[in-house]
């Protein structure tokens, strides 16, 4: 019981996180933490240059979300999607106010449009895949210090994380051949 608490503790954590850096991001006029947050956040369509870079952004940033959510037993979790909220909330979102202020009904242009799709398929497939992933990182990192502290453990537990990162991983490469293919059409 109390290790499905902490789970979900946890996992409330770092939506939180995320949230209040997206907060602090859109009304912050620097971003502090820039370089930090380009660790796990992908960039805007105006800061790629090849039609390569969504691939290689969208299948990297969840297995970065995985891999550093497992630092200090879960802990660095909650400050990792703050940092990519900080990211989401001043990069992302307002490129993307920006987008769709360019937006005029008479005549659609192409650019704005695949943009504006481009940007949404960032906050509502890899920002998910992401928030999975670090969940992802968190639990198999509660696995660890059970299994370091000696408590027993469920047969076969250490493995469902693993299993998921993998669909996890498909399904973020899928949406990177997505994003390259609009990439492409910019």
């Amino acid at each position: 019981m109390r290790e499905e608490l902490l789970d979900s503790v946890f996992w409330l954590l770092i939506l939180g996180g995320w949230v209040v850096g997206v907060c602090c991001g859109y009304w912050m006029e620097k971003d502090l933490s820039h370089e930090l947050s380009l660790v796990t956040g992908a960039p805007p369509p105006s800061q790629l240059e090849g039609w390569w870079e969504p691939l290689l952004f969208f299948s990297l940033t969840p297995l970065s979300c995985y891999l550093l959510s497992q630092l200090f037993f879960g802990g660095a979790a909650p400050f990792l999607l703050f940092l990519r909220g900080t990211h989401d909330g001043g990069v992302l979102i307002r490129s993307l106010e920006a987008s769709l202020s360019g937006f005029s009904f008479p005549n659609l242009p192409l650019q704005n449009l695949l943009s504006s799709l481009f940007l949404l398929l960032i906050l509502s497939v890899n920002l998910p895949l992401c928030l999975w992933a670090s969940h992802l990182g968190v639990s198999r990192a509660l696995y660890v210090r059970r299994r370091i502290l000696g408590r027993a453990v469920r047969a076969g537990e250490g493995s469902s994380t693993l299993s998921s990162l993998f669909l996890l991983l498909a399904l973020s490469l899928v949406a990177g051949l997505l994003a390259s293919f609009l990439f492409g059409h910019m």
